[in-house]
């Protein structure tokens, strides 16, 4: 660098020129430039003005990511709730009312609030269908309805109601045609008024029903459980 008051040579970095004594001139980069916070080039003037972090060149690659990872995303919510209609069909016609569809043909779109509430009833159907293989039907019924699927709760009840009627009533005339052809008579007391009742050849799985004595209701379960212990 040349003194412009002397004209002689001064080293590198002096900031004094050592003949005269002059204050140097400064060799560091204008304050107005800026680089790119991605690529390191420099910036224009108007982009400190503007008060940008990135070159044009960059700033329009980033917007360009963002909007391809927003459609990624946006495809990934859709597969995931095409997937949750195919694992549970009885969630189609709910789904379909909360995304305003008529048809799953096609690209939909799902926001963010409607795709934790297609979730959550994903998770609660695949629960109460499991209580269900365990047969415990009133509480898979409970599940259903407090996601509103109220037809699948009553379907449930009707097939708990259906399945214990069809089991009671197959079993006793069973259990009642072995005591017929072995020829036996066990006695039974009522629960409500305590009266013997005699099970023979001569009962029948309808008159077990009922007390002869009080008229009460027989629990038939305890009679099955009798009759059961009685011919093993």
């Amino acid at each position: 660098m040349l003194c412009p008051r002397c004209g002689r040579g001064a080293p590198p970095g002096s900031v004094v020129c050592a003949y005269c004594g002059c204050r140097l001139p400064s060799t560091a980069a204008s304050p107005s430039r800026m680089t790119c916070a991605r690529c390191g080039k420099f910036m224009p003037l108007r982009g400190k003005l503007e008060k940008r972090v990135m070159c044009p060149e960059c700033e329009s690659r980033y917007n360009q990511e963002v909007v391809s990872e927003r459609d990624r995303e946006e495809r990934r919510k859709a597969l995931d709730v095409s997937q949750i209609i195919v694992r549970n069909p009885e969630l189609r016609e709910k789904i379909m009312a909360r995304l305003g569809l008529k048809q799953f043909n096609g690209r939909f779109y799902v926001d963010y609030v409607s795709y934790q509430d297609i979730c959550y009833w994903d998770k609660c159907v695949s629960y109460a269908k499991n209580l269900e293989t365990a047969k415990r039907y009133e509480d898979a019924a409970k599940v259903y309805e407090s996601i509103e699927m109220w037809k699948e709760a009553g379907l449930l009840r009707e097939k708990k109601t259906s399945r214990t009627v069809k089991h009671v009533t197959v079993n006793l005339n069973d259990l009642i045609e072995k005591l017929r052809s072995g020829g036996l008579s066990i006695p039974f007391k009522c629960n409500s008024c305590g009266a013997s009742i005699v099970l023979d050849r001569n009962s029948n799985a309808e008159g077990l029903k009922f007390c002869s004595y009080c008229g009460s209701a027989i629990d038939t379960d305890s009679i099955v459980s009798i009759l059961k212990d009685a011919l093993k």
